[in-house]
């Protein structure tokens, strides 16, 4: 019984650590310019990233602008979580991110959860 309770407390411990350890510079934001930087960027010509300030060049851009619809802690409430999965709605429609026939790889489940790491650890700038 103590054997399985340790087992369990270091497997927390492990998904704690790798919760931390995603990086909105390292690991995230390379995604967003794959996926996102065509059409999110200011020289775009696409009017609703345009009038919205939806860029995704540098940190700064994702924090101050998208992360308004980043919920610390809360991933799963987080719009942006919404948007990038492409299984849940936002608002009374459902936005698919990038659309179909952008010529974009949408994300991977395995890049969406360290996504998700990323703000259930708080969403740090780092």
């Amino acid at each position: 019984m103590i054997g399985r309770s340790v087992a369990v407390i270091i497997c927390l411990a492990a998904v704690s650590a790798s919760a931390e350890e995603v990086s909105l510079e390292k690991d995230l934001l390379p995604l967003f310019q794959r996926s996102c930087g065509t059409c999110h960027e200011p020289d775009s010509g696409i009017r609703g990233a345009i009038r919205d300030g939806t860029f995704f060049n540098t940190k700064k851009d994702i924090l101050d602008k998208v992360g308004k619809s980043i919920i610390p802690g809360k991933p799963d409430e987080s719009g942006l979580v919404k948007v990038l999965d492409q299984t849940k709605t936002f608002g009374k429609k459902k936005l698919v991110m990038p659309p179909p026939g952008a010529g974009e790889p949408k994300w991977n489940e395995e890049e969406i959860a360290s996504f998700k790491s990323w703000i259930t650890a708080g969403a740090k700038d780092n």
